[in-house]
């Protein structure tokens, strides 16, 4: 349908995805019914826009959404919570990580203050005569 509407207005793929702001190859996607990859929000929002622009009212296009929407949600194969699940699960990797270098950056300072120490020579605090007290002076 928004295909129709756009030949009738004499408009071209580029020139909607032009005033969408997105690649051509989504308004063909569009137009061919295949789900575009991108989420689902931006996809009904491209629909929405195009619909706008071609003249045909948000009421028409509303059921095709919803459709979408569920033919949309079915192809996906992960669920949000497994992405949730993932992102903490990273976290803690690299939280161990960090500690673990941590603990090495402490021990290597530990240790090399340690071999330092056995290199300091001892230097008595010796103070001199003041020049009046020499002999030579």
């Amino acid at each position: 349908m928004l295909s129709d509407l756009r030949g009738n207005m004499g408009l071209t793929q580029k020139d909607i995805a032009a005033q969408i702001h997105v690649r051509t190859e989504v308004i063909s996607e569009i137009e061919n019914n295949k789900l575009v990859h991108a989420p689902f929000v931006l996809v009904k929002s491209y629909i929405r826009n195009y619909a706008n622009i071609v003249g045909l009212p948000n009421e028409e296009c509303q059921s095709y959404l919803n459709e979408l929407e569920k033919e949309y949600f079915a192809s996906q194969p992960f669920k949000l919570k497994s992405i949730i699940k993932q992102k903490k699960h990273s976290k803690k990797g690299f939280y161990f990580v960090l500690f673990i270098l941590v603990c090495l950056l402490g021990f290597g300072l530990y240790y090399n203050n340690y071999q330092t120490k056995n290199n300091y020579v001892e230097v008595s605090h010796y103070i001199s005569p003041s020049s009046a007290d020499r002999v030579n002076g």
